[in-house]
């Protein structure tokens, strides 16, 4: 199996990021404005016209220290399905380090490669959101 692993340093304070990644307003504003999260679920819609893609999530946990959830769900995103994402938070002197795991991959294929690139996107996006108020979220279908 194979994981995706990065990280990023935010100065912003661990609780704010927290809320950003353990709330449906949160997902909106830096992972995909079309995101459904009730603390049991969460699911991502990403409308790209020729190919739409969601996943949808089962929350394993959701505490102070961060969120881990498994795929249970996809629509056109077979390699995601019965991954994990664990996104583990921490204080740092200046703010929040974010270390994001996306582990659980069978072979590294296209959708991996992708992903890579995805989740470096979105933890800046993230990153964005904290410092400015506004990320880059992937937009909702038209």
């Amino acid at each position: 199996m194979f994981t995706i692993d990065t990280k990023i340093d935010i100065a912003a304070p661990l609780a704010r990021v927290r809320t950003a990644i353990t709330t449906e307003a949160g997902y909106r504003a830096w992972l995909a404005q079309d995101a459904d999260f009730d603390g049991e679920q969460a699911t991502f819609r990403f409308a790209v016209p020729s190919d739409p893609r969601s996943v949808t999530f089962q929350v394993e946990r959701c505490d102070g220290s961060g969120i881990a959830m498994t795929c249970i769900a996809h629509e056109n995103n077979v390699s995601w399905l019965g991954t994990t994402l664990a996104i583990e938070l921490g204080e740092t002197p200046t703010g929040t380090r974010v270390h994001l795991a996306h582990s659980g991959y069978r072979t590294k294929n296209e959708v991996y490669e992708r992903s890579i690139e995805g989740w470096q996107y979105f933890l800046r996006s993230l990153s964005s959101y904290m410092m400015t108020g506004t990320g880059e979220p992937y937009p909702k279908a038209a």
